[in-house]
């Protein structure tokens, strides 16, 4: 149970100026509301400064009354602390606004500054947007730094600390702003620096929320842009740089012009790798496009060698490419012509950009930029769905007026779960309470409905249920596991309730199915249990090894027609279950090599949400595959290979060997 805020400090106190209504307004809700009592200090407002009490202050400067004021205000506190004799002291600026979790985290680093032994102040914020990352201590939130302190609105420091401030105060005149003046007396007088490795406290000023009174940069910034600024410094800062540092070639021999180089070709392979994905659910050339230049940049990464023993060293990765080798080696025994048979083996080559994500992909902040482009390309695409968007000669295989607007039915049902679980992938990075959950859910409720509501494909609302039950299975707790579960039966009734489609294309099928000896036209669920049959009996004929790659619709033609009349006998290259076609292809050489594949993903042993959304859609495809080949079409082959590499890509330890806190700021700090 964590103990109230006022139980661990002697003394809150807050800094105001008794004209700013709005800010005192704003500081007494938000303290109210986590319980916490303070002090006000007014004194030394700058319209009551005198000028010999700052000219015995402070030296000439480029400060105005505003920066004199703060700076006194600060010392005010020191001086309190140690005229009290309060062992430490939290000290607030009005425009603190604290986040949900401010008791919980503030009592864990306090039990750990409790175990500090020398002077020290912990800063709460994250000004500038400014952060540190974690020390390999994952158990502390507590990291000592001598990054710059960016600002002053939420601070902690001891009475020694206090003592010391004062100390160097006394022996010099102030030139410096309050976040400057306490970096000088700090690192002169011994006082150590923490910050929290997640701050629970942002500064209203830089922010948006108020307009800042000192900043000279903002003052002439309209808090619109303050708050868009904010928002896009911070997304930035947190998500694609705090690890940069953290890539693989920190071993690497590399000179600072390859470090950079690298960086950039990386940034623009794993762009690449993203419109690889959108271009499966939206159109092969940009699909195609884009998987050559994220090929390309990646060869172009001096860290590439490095990168690829590293995918070689993943369960998945060496996986992928023995599977594509025993393809490749189908392709010398094939019935079929030679160019035919390379041509199919070229057609599983999604294959090899998986391995390629799986190089690349190795950062978390590298994973978060793919799910946040991917999630709004798919939202998008629900929303033109909705609308029911016609984009023309681009929709050629689609049904606009059914809401389709994406390849097919299959495609735009497979893609939109997927980016349902990839935005609840970013929901669970997001702050709590913030913009960004919110947006992250609306964006997945709003796929989930176009899924239920408008796509027709049994295969989607197939992989919607697996998805679901496999996300909640992997991030419930365990003691709330059959409740959520429970929960999920109860929507997924509600969802079949709702949306009659979805029973009434299931009990299609099945009748289908069923109707399929007196049936005198050829249905879609109907001309299935043909091709298995007939793909069942192809494959006996060459078990071991099978036909080689490509043969399959040449031996299929000779089979069905010996066998069958009529529309039973409708040729085809697809025999609609992905293991009957590696197994009449392969054998079970190739079969056992792409089961070896399936359960390799599951050693990848990635921790986290991504982890579990890899899974949840290696599931999903696994399922319908066993009426489609979804592993091998093109739509959903590039679909689920990029998505695999990017969710069960292995993430790079922040370093291979033991760092202090110290040092582990200085170089990971954004």
């Amino acid at each position: 149970m964590d103990a109230p805020v006022n139980d661990q400090v002697d003394a809150v106190f807050v800094l105001s100026v008794r004209s700013f209504h709005d800010r005192i307004a704003h500081i007494e809700a938000e303290l109210r509301n986590h319980g916490i009592a303070f002090e006000w200090i007014f004194e030394h407002d700058a319209a009551e400064l005198s000028p010999a009490l700052v000219e015995a202050t402070f030296a000439p400067s480029d400060m105005g009354p505003q920066h004199h004021s703060l700076v006194l205000k600060h010392i005010e506190t020191w001086k309190r602390c140690v005229v009290r004799g309060y062992r430490r002291v939290l000290v607030f600026e009005d425009d603190a606004i604290l986040a949900p979790n401010f008791s919980e985290v503030f009592s864990a680093a306090m039990r750990r500054a409790d175990l500090i032994e020398q002077p020290y102040m912990i800063y709460l914020g994250c000004g500038d947007n400014k952060y540190v990352a974690p020390t390999e201590r994952s158990d502390s939130v507590l990291v000592r730094t001598k990054q710059a302190l960016p600002a002053t609105d939420a601070t902690v420091f001891d009475q020694q600390a206090a003592r010391l401030r004062l100390e160097y105060v006394a022996r010099k005149k102030i030139t410096r702003p309050a976040d400057w003046l306490m970096r000088e007396a700090d690192a002169a007088m011994g006082v150590a620096h923490y910050w929290l490795s997640e701050p629970i406290v942002e500064q209203g000023s830089m922010n948006g929320r108020f307009a800042s009174v000192l900043d000279r940069k903002r003052i002439g910034r309209s808090r619109a842009w303050t708050w868009l600024r904010f928002r896009w410094d911070r997304w930035w800062r947190r998500k694609l740089r705090r690890d940069q540092r953290t890539e693989f070639v920190a071993h690497a021999p590399f000179t600072t012009a390859e470090l950079r180089r690298d960086k950039w070709a990386l940034a623009s392979a794993r762009a690449a790798a993203a419109l690889v994905a959108i271009g499966a659910f939206t159109g092969a050339a940009v699909s195609n496009i884009a998987a050559l230049v994220m090929l390309l940049a990646f060869l172009a990464a001096p860290s590439c060698l490095l990168r690829l023993k590293r995918a070689w060293h993943q369960p998945l990765g060496m996986a992928a490419i023995v599977f594509l080798l025993v393809l490749l080696a189908a392709v010398t025994w094939s019935t079929a012509p030679f160019l035919v048979a390379l041509k199919a083996w070229t057609g599983w080559r999604h294959f090899l950009w998986l391995f390629v994500a799986l190089a690349i992909f190795d950062t978390r902040s590298a994973k978060l930029a793919f799910a946040a482009i991917f999630v709004v390309a798919a939202s998008a695409a629900a929303v033109a769905s909705f609308l029911k968007f016609d984009f023309g000669a681009a929709q050629a295989t689609s049904d606009v007026a059914g809401g389709i607007i994406l390849r097919n039915h299959v495609t735009q049902g497979m893609a939109l779960t997927a980016g349902a679980l990839l935005a609840l992938a970013l929901l669970a990075h997001a702050r709590r309470g913030s913009w960004q959950q919110w947006a992250c859910g609306a964006a997945a409720a709003l796929m989930v409905a176009n899924v239920v509501f408008v796509t027709y494909a049994r295969s989607a609302h197939l992989a919607l249920a697996v998805t679901s039950i496999a996300a909640t299975l992997g991030i419930a707790q365990r003691r709330v596991r059959i409740a959520a579960i429970g929960a999920l039966i109860v929507l997924m009734g509600g969802a079949i309730w709702l949306s009659p489609q979805i029973s009434q294309r299931f009990e299609r099928g099945v009748q289908e199915i069923q109707e399929a000896d007196s049936s005198a036209v050829i249905t879609p669920m109907g001309i299935r249990p043909v091709m298995w049959e007939t793909t069942a009996s192809i494959a006996r004929d060459a078990p071991l090894i099978g036909h080689g790659l490509g043969s399959f619709p040449e031996q299929y033609r000779s089979a069905v027609t010996q066998r069958y009349t009529g529309w039973r006998a409708t040729l085809t290259a697809d025999p609609h279950n992905q293991y009957l076609l590696i197994l009449a292809e392969t054998g079970l050489l190739g079969l056992t090599a792409f089961a070896w594949f399936l359960f390799s993903a599951l050693r990848q042993q990635v921790r986290g949400s991504f982890g579990v959304v890899g899974i949840a859609l290696l599931l999903a495809w696994s399922l319908t595959s066993l009426f489609s080949s979804h592993f091998y079409t093109f739509n959903e082959g590039h679909l689920i290979a990029i998505l695999l590499g990017v969710c069960l890509a292995r993430e790079v330890a922040t370093h291979s060997h033991s760092l202090s806190a110290v040092s582990t700021a200085e170089r990971t700090s954004a």
